[in-house]
Protein backbone atom coordinates (compact mmCIF):
# COMPACT_ATOMS: atom_id res chain seq x y z
CA UNK A 1 0.00 0.00 0.00
CA UNK A 2 1.31 3.45 -0.97
CA UNK A 3 1.98 5.91 1.87
CA UNK A 4 -0.64 8.56 2.65
CA UNK A 5 -0.54 11.94 4.33
CA UNK A 6 -3.17 12.18 7.08
CA UNK A 7 -4.31 15.25 9.01
CA UNK A 8 -7.49 17.07 10.08
CA UNK A 9 -9.00 20.38 8.99
CA UNK A 10 -11.77 21.84 11.17
CA UNK A 11 -12.05 18.39 12.81
CA UNK A 12 -12.59 16.78 9.40
CA UNK A 13 -10.17 13.90 8.69
CA UNK A 14 -8.21 14.29 5.44
CA UNK A 15 -6.15 11.67 3.56
CA UNK A 16 -3.84 12.63 0.71
CA UNK A 17 -2.77 9.76 -1.53
CA UNK A 18 0.66 9.77 -3.14
CA UNK A 19 -0.89 9.56 -6.62
CA UNK A 20 -2.62 12.90 -6.06
CA UNK A 21 0.76 14.59 -5.64
CA UNK A 22 2.37 12.64 -8.50
CA UNK A 23 -0.40 13.55 -10.97
CA UNK A 24 -0.32 17.16 -9.81
CA UNK A 25 3.39 17.28 -10.71
CA UNK A 26 2.69 15.70 -14.12
CA UNK A 27 -0.13 18.16 -14.85
CA UNK A 28 2.13 21.04 -13.77
CA UNK A 29 4.79 19.85 -16.23
CA UNK A 30 2.15 19.61 -18.99
CA UNK A 31 1.19 23.20 -18.04
CA UNK A 32 4.78 24.22 -18.89
CA UNK A 33 6.06 24.57 -15.33
CA UNK A 34 9.49 22.97 -15.34
CA UNK A 35 11.64 24.46 -12.60
CA UNK A 36 11.24 22.90 -9.11
CA UNK A 37 9.96 26.09 -7.46
CA UNK A 38 7.18 26.61 -10.02
CA UNK A 39 6.13 22.96 -9.91
CA UNK A 40 6.05 23.05 -6.11
CA UNK A 41 3.88 26.19 -6.17
CA UNK A 42 1.58 24.62 -8.78
CA UNK A 43 1.15 21.49 -6.64
CA UNK A 44 0.34 23.74 -3.66
CA UNK A 45 -2.28 25.57 -5.75
CA UNK A 46 -3.92 22.30 -6.80
CA UNK A 47 -3.78 20.96 -3.25
CA UNK A 48 -5.43 24.04 -1.70
CA UNK A 49 -8.00 24.34 -4.49
CA UNK A 50 -9.13 20.69 -4.42
CA UNK A 51 -9.17 20.64 -0.61
CA UNK A 52 -11.26 23.84 -0.57
CA UNK A 53 -13.68 22.27 -3.04
CA UNK A 54 -14.09 19.16 -0.87
CA UNK A 55 -14.46 21.28 2.27
CA UNK A 56 -17.47 22.89 0.58
CA UNK A 57 -19.14 19.46 0.37
CA UNK A 58 -17.99 18.60 3.91
CA UNK A 59 -19.26 21.79 5.55
CA UNK A 60 -22.65 21.52 3.87
CA UNK A 61 -22.95 17.85 4.82
CA UNK A 62 -21.97 18.57 8.40
CA UNK A 63 -24.67 21.26 8.54
CA UNK A 64 -27.15 18.45 7.80
CA UNK A 65 -25.78 16.24 10.58
CA UNK A 66 -23.40 14.09 8.52
CA UNK A 67 -19.84 13.18 9.52
CA UNK A 68 -17.52 13.97 6.60
CA UNK A 69 -14.13 12.55 5.68
CA UNK A 70 -12.03 13.80 2.75
CA UNK A 71 -9.65 11.87 0.49
CA UNK A 72 -7.49 13.52 -2.18
CA UNK A 73 -6.73 10.85 -4.77
CA UNK A 74 -5.30 10.57 -8.25
CA UNK A 75 -8.18 12.16 -10.16
CA UNK A 76 -9.17 14.80 -7.63
CA UNK A 77 -11.00 14.52 -4.33
CA UNK A 78 -13.82 12.65 -2.65
CA UNK A 79 -15.89 13.54 0.39
CA UNK A 80 -17.44 10.50 2.05
CA UNK A 81 -19.67 10.19 5.07
CA UNK A 82 -19.09 8.08 8.14
CA UNK A 83 -22.18 5.90 8.60
CA UNK A 84 -23.50 6.63 5.09
CA UNK A 85 -25.50 9.47 3.56
CA UNK A 86 -29.10 8.90 4.67
CA UNK A 87 -30.56 12.27 3.64
CA UNK A 88 -33.14 13.37 1.10
CA UNK A 89 -32.50 14.47 -2.49
CA UNK A 90 -32.95 18.16 -1.62
CA UNK A 91 -30.04 18.15 0.81
CA UNK A 92 -27.99 15.96 -1.51
CA UNK A 93 -28.55 18.58 -4.22
CA UNK A 94 -27.16 21.33 -1.99
CA UNK A 95 -24.18 19.19 -0.93
CA UNK A 96 -23.31 18.55 -4.59
CA UNK A 97 -23.35 22.26 -5.46
CA UNK A 98 -21.42 23.34 -2.36
CA UNK A 99 -18.08 22.11 -3.76
CA UNK A 100 -18.14 24.14 -7.02
CA UNK A 101 -19.48 27.10 -5.04
CA UNK A 102 -16.31 27.08 -2.93
CA UNK A 103 -14.23 26.93 -6.12
CA UNK A 104 -16.02 29.97 -7.53
CA UNK A 105 -15.56 31.73 -4.18
CA UNK A 106 -11.81 31.10 -4.13
CA UNK A 107 -11.50 32.06 -7.79
CA UNK A 108 -13.48 35.23 -7.10
CA UNK A 109 -11.07 36.17 -4.31
CA UNK A 110 -8.15 35.76 -6.74
CA UNK A 111 -9.87 37.97 -9.32
CA UNK A 112 -10.61 40.55 -6.63
CA UNK A 113 -6.97 40.52 -5.54
CA UNK A 114 -5.84 41.03 -9.14
CA UNK A 115 -8.27 43.90 -9.60
CA UNK A 116 -7.10 45.54 -6.35
CA UNK A 117 -3.46 45.31 -7.48
CA UNK A 118 -4.29 46.85 -10.85
CA UNK A 119 -6.08 49.77 -9.15
CA UNK A 120 -3.65 50.39 -6.28
CA UNK A 121 -0.46 49.75 -8.28
CA UNK A 122 -1.27 50.35 -11.97
CA UNK A 123 2.42 50.43 -12.94
CA UNK A 124 3.16 47.02 -11.38
CA UNK A 125 4.05 44.30 -13.88
CA UNK A 126 3.77 40.77 -12.58
CA UNK A 127 6.69 38.50 -13.50
CA UNK A 128 5.87 36.08 -16.29
CA UNK A 129 6.11 32.95 -14.12
CA UNK A 130 3.99 34.50 -11.35
CA UNK A 131 1.39 35.49 -13.95
CA UNK A 132 1.34 31.91 -15.28
CA UNK A 133 0.81 30.55 -11.75
CA UNK A 134 -2.00 33.07 -11.13
CA UNK A 135 -3.73 31.99 -14.36
CA UNK A 136 -3.30 28.36 -13.34
CA UNK A 137 -4.94 29.11 -9.98
CA UNK A 138 -7.89 30.77 -11.75
CA UNK A 139 -8.22 27.82 -14.14
CA UNK A 140 -8.06 25.21 -11.38
CA UNK A 141 -10.79 26.98 -9.42
CA UNK A 142 -13.10 28.64 -11.95
CA UNK A 143 -12.65 26.56 -15.13
CA UNK A 144 -12.63 23.28 -13.19
CA UNK A 145 -15.73 24.35 -11.23
CA UNK A 146 -17.54 25.07 -14.51
CA UNK A 147 -16.45 21.69 -15.91
CA UNK A 148 -17.49 20.01 -12.65
CA UNK A 149 -21.01 21.38 -13.06
CA UNK A 150 -21.55 19.50 -16.33
CA UNK A 151 -24.49 17.08 -15.94
CA UNK A 152 -22.21 14.04 -16.08
CA UNK A 153 -21.81 11.49 -13.30
CA UNK A 154 -19.62 11.29 -11.22
CA UNK A 155 -19.12 15.06 -11.50
CA UNK A 156 -21.00 17.29 -9.07
CA UNK A 157 -23.29 18.46 -11.87
CA UNK A 158 -24.31 14.86 -12.52
CA UNK A 159 -24.96 14.23 -8.83
CA UNK A 160 -26.98 17.46 -8.64
CA UNK A 161 -29.02 16.39 -11.69
CA UNK A 162 -29.77 13.01 -10.09
CA UNK A 163 -30.88 14.66 -6.84
CA UNK A 164 -32.98 17.27 -8.66
CA UNK A 165 -34.71 14.59 -10.75
CA UNK A 166 -35.41 12.57 -7.63
CA UNK A 167 -37.25 15.62 -6.26
CA UNK A 168 -39.56 15.61 -9.30
CA UNK A 169 -40.53 11.95 -8.59
CA UNK A 170 -40.71 11.36 -12.37
CA UNK A 171 -39.22 8.01 -13.31
CA UNK A 172 -35.94 6.61 -12.05
CA UNK A 173 -33.53 9.46 -11.24
CA UNK A 174 -30.50 7.15 -11.44
CA UNK A 175 -31.40 5.98 -14.96
CA UNK A 176 -32.18 9.52 -16.16
CA UNK A 177 -28.92 10.92 -14.76
CA UNK A 178 -26.80 8.17 -16.33
CA UNK A 179 -28.45 8.46 -19.76
CA UNK A 180 -28.00 12.25 -19.74
CA UNK A 181 -24.39 11.75 -18.58
CA UNK A 182 -23.66 9.48 -21.55
CA UNK A 183 -25.27 11.82 -24.10
CA UNK A 184 -23.56 14.96 -22.78
CA UNK A 185 -20.24 13.16 -22.30
CA UNK A 186 -20.17 11.85 -25.89
CA UNK A 187 -21.22 15.24 -27.31
CA UNK A 188 -18.60 17.26 -25.43
CA UNK A 189 -15.85 14.69 -26.04
CA UNK A 190 -16.62 14.76 -29.79
CA UNK A 191 -16.65 18.58 -29.83
CA UNK A 192 -13.39 18.80 -27.88
CA UNK A 193 -11.72 16.20 -30.10
CA UNK A 194 -12.76 17.93 -33.32
CA UNK A 195 -11.81 21.48 -32.27
CA UNK A 196 -8.39 20.71 -30.78
CA UNK A 197 -7.39 17.02 -30.84
CA UNK A 198 -3.99 17.42 -29.17
CA UNK A 199 -4.82 20.19 -26.71
CA UNK A 200 -8.04 18.54 -25.51
CA UNK A 201 -6.75 14.96 -25.43
CA UNK A 202 -6.80 14.80 -21.60
CA UNK A 203 -10.40 16.08 -21.43
CA UNK A 204 -11.50 13.64 -24.14
CA UNK A 205 -9.94 10.69 -22.29
CA UNK A 206 -11.63 11.71 -19.01
CA UNK A 207 -15.02 12.12 -20.69
CA UNK A 208 -14.76 8.77 -22.51
CA UNK A 209 -13.92 7.15 -19.16
CA UNK A 210 -17.01 8.78 -17.59
CA UNK A 211 -19.20 7.56 -20.46
CA UNK A 212 -17.93 4.02 -19.90
CA UNK A 213 -18.57 4.25 -16.17
CA UNK A 214 -22.14 5.44 -16.76
CA UNK A 215 -22.82 2.68 -19.28
CA UNK A 216 -21.70 0.10 -16.72
CA UNK A 217 -23.66 1.88 -13.98
CA UNK A 218 -26.79 1.87 -16.15
CA UNK A 219 -26.55 -1.89 -16.67
CA UNK A 220 -26.06 -2.43 -12.94
CA UNK A 221 -29.01 -0.13 -12.19
CA UNK A 222 -31.37 -2.13 -14.42
CA UNK A 223 -30.26 -5.34 -12.69
CA UNK A 224 -30.60 -3.73 -9.26
CA UNK A 225 -34.03 -2.36 -10.04
CA UNK A 226 -35.30 -5.85 -10.89
CA UNK A 227 -33.88 -7.18 -7.64
CA UNK A 228 -35.45 -4.32 -5.68
CA UNK A 229 -38.89 -5.35 -6.97
CA UNK A 230 -38.18 -8.97 -6.04
CA UNK A 231 -36.98 -7.82 -2.61
CA UNK A 232 -40.20 -5.88 -1.96
CA UNK A 233 -42.28 -8.91 -2.92
CA UNK A 234 -40.35 -11.12 -0.50
CA UNK A 235 -40.67 -8.58 2.31
CA UNK A 236 -44.42 -8.30 1.74
CA UNK A 237 -44.81 -12.08 1.80
CA UNK A 238 -42.54 -12.68 4.81
CA UNK A 239 -45.05 -11.78 7.59
CA UNK A 240 -47.71 -13.89 5.85
CA UNK A 241 -45.41 -16.93 5.78
CA UNK A 242 -44.37 -16.30 9.35
CA UNK A 243 -47.96 -16.01 10.55
CA UNK A 244 -48.88 -19.26 8.82
CA UNK A 245 -45.66 -20.93 10.04
CA UNK A 246 -45.12 -21.97 6.40
CA UNK A 247 -41.42 -22.80 6.42
CA UNK A 248 -41.63 -24.85 3.21
CA UNK A 249 -42.90 -21.83 1.24
CA UNK A 250 -40.08 -19.72 2.70
CA UNK A 251 -37.45 -22.22 1.62
CA UNK A 252 -38.89 -22.48 -1.91
CA UNK A 253 -39.19 -18.73 -2.41
CA UNK A 254 -35.80 -17.99 -0.86
CA UNK A 255 -34.03 -20.62 -2.97
CA UNK A 256 -35.65 -19.32 -6.17
CA UNK A 257 -34.73 -15.74 -5.31
CA UNK A 258 -31.14 -16.63 -4.50
CA UNK A 259 -30.73 -18.42 -7.86
CA UNK A 260 -32.08 -15.48 -9.88
CA UNK A 261 -30.48 -12.69 -7.79
CA UNK A 262 -28.10 -10.26 -9.49
CA UNK A 263 -27.23 -8.24 -6.39
CA UNK A 264 -25.81 -9.29 -3.01
CA UNK A 265 -28.68 -7.50 -1.24
CA UNK A 266 -31.24 -9.93 -2.66
CA UNK A 267 -28.93 -12.90 -2.03
CA UNK A 268 -28.58 -11.87 1.63
CA UNK A 269 -32.32 -11.44 2.23
CA UNK A 270 -33.17 -14.67 0.39
CA UNK A 271 -30.59 -16.48 2.55
CA UNK A 272 -32.26 -15.18 5.71
CA UNK A 273 -35.66 -16.36 4.47
CA UNK A 274 -34.28 -19.85 3.77
CA UNK A 275 -32.73 -19.97 7.26
CA UNK A 276 -35.99 -18.93 8.91
CA UNK A 277 -37.89 -21.48 6.81
CA UNK A 278 -35.53 -24.24 7.89
CA UNK A 279 -36.02 -23.14 11.50
CA UNK A 280 -39.80 -23.33 11.13
CA UNK A 281 -39.45 -26.79 9.56
CA UNK A 282 -37.64 -28.02 12.67
CA UNK A 283 -34.15 -27.99 11.15
CA UNK A 284 -32.62 -25.06 13.04
CA UNK A 285 -29.09 -26.47 12.74
CA UNK A 286 -29.33 -26.26 8.94
CA UNK A 287 -30.73 -22.74 9.36
CA UNK A 288 -27.68 -21.82 11.42
CA UNK A 289 -25.39 -23.16 8.67
CA UNK A 290 -27.38 -21.26 6.04
CA UNK A 291 -26.86 -17.98 7.91
CA UNK A 292 -23.15 -18.69 7.77
CA UNK A 293 -23.40 -18.55 3.95
CA UNK A 294 -24.50 -14.90 3.88
CA UNK A 295 -22.58 -12.77 1.34
CA UNK A 296 -19.46 -11.09 2.67
CA UNK A 297 -20.23 -7.84 4.46
CA UNK A 298 -23.82 -8.79 5.33
CA UNK A 299 -25.16 -9.78 8.74
CA UNK A 300 -28.53 -11.41 9.49
CA UNK A 301 -31.30 -9.32 10.96
CA UNK A 302 -31.60 -9.46 14.73
CA UNK A 303 -35.00 -11.16 14.59
CA UNK A 304 -33.84 -13.99 12.30
CA UNK A 305 -30.52 -14.54 14.09
CA UNK A 306 -32.16 -14.76 17.52
CA UNK A 307 -34.89 -17.12 16.30
CA UNK A 308 -32.45 -19.49 14.56
CA UNK A 309 -29.86 -19.45 17.34
CA UNK A 310 -32.44 -20.07 20.02
CA UNK A 311 -34.11 -22.89 18.07
CA UNK A 312 -30.71 -24.49 17.46
CA UNK A 313 -30.03 -24.54 21.20
CA UNK A 314 -27.44 -21.76 21.00
CA UNK A 315 -29.15 -19.82 23.82
CA UNK A 316 -25.97 -18.21 25.14
CA UNK A 317 -25.00 -17.00 21.65
CA UNK A 318 -28.51 -15.62 21.10
CA UNK A 319 -28.39 -13.73 24.39
CA UNK A 320 -24.94 -12.35 23.58
CA UNK A 321 -26.19 -11.15 20.19
CA UNK A 322 -29.17 -9.44 21.79
CA UNK A 323 -26.94 -7.86 24.45
CA UNK A 324 -24.61 -6.39 21.82
CA UNK A 325 -27.52 -5.10 19.76
CA UNK A 326 -29.06 -3.43 22.83
CA UNK A 327 -25.77 -1.81 23.84
CA UNK A 328 -24.85 -0.55 20.36
CA UNK A 329 -28.30 0.84 19.57
CA UNK A 330 -29.09 2.35 22.96
CA UNK A 331 -32.70 1.34 22.34
CA UNK A 332 -34.56 0.93 25.70
CA UNK A 333 -36.95 -1.58 24.11
CA UNK A 334 -34.05 -3.80 23.01
CA UNK A 335 -32.52 -3.51 26.45
CA UNK A 336 -35.83 -4.58 28.01
CA UNK A 337 -36.05 -7.54 25.62
CA UNK A 338 -32.52 -8.58 26.54
CA UNK A 339 -33.24 -8.44 30.29
CA UNK A 340 -36.46 -10.46 29.87
CA UNK A 341 -34.79 -13.06 27.66
CA UNK A 342 -31.87 -13.44 30.04
CA UNK A 343 -34.20 -13.93 33.01
CA UNK A 344 -36.32 -16.53 31.18
CA UNK A 345 -33.22 -18.41 30.05
CA UNK A 346 -31.84 -18.36 33.60
CA UNK A 347 -35.08 -19.71 35.07
CA UNK A 348 -35.23 -22.45 32.44
CA UNK A 349 -31.64 -23.38 33.25
CA UNK A 350 -30.48 -22.68 29.69
CA UNK A 351 -27.77 -20.25 30.82
CA UNK A 352 -26.19 -19.38 34.12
Amino acid sequence: MLPELKFSVFRIPVRVQLWFLVLSVLIGTWWNFHDPASILLFVAIVFVSVLTHELGHAFMGRAFGLKPAIALHGLGGLTSWTGGRAIGPGRSFLISLAGPAMGFFLGGLLLLAGFAISVLAPSYHMPEQAHALAMAALSVNIVWSIFNLLPILPLDGGNALRSFWALTKIGDAEVVARIVSMIVGVAIAALAGITNPRGNLFIVVILVMYVGQNYTGLRVRFATRGDELYLRQLRDAYPVWLGAQDGAAMIRAGTQARVSAKTPQLVAYATEIIAMGQCLEGDARSGLATLGALPRGFAPSLEVALRVLDAAGEHAAALELLRRAAESSGDPELQRRFEDARERARIAGLVR
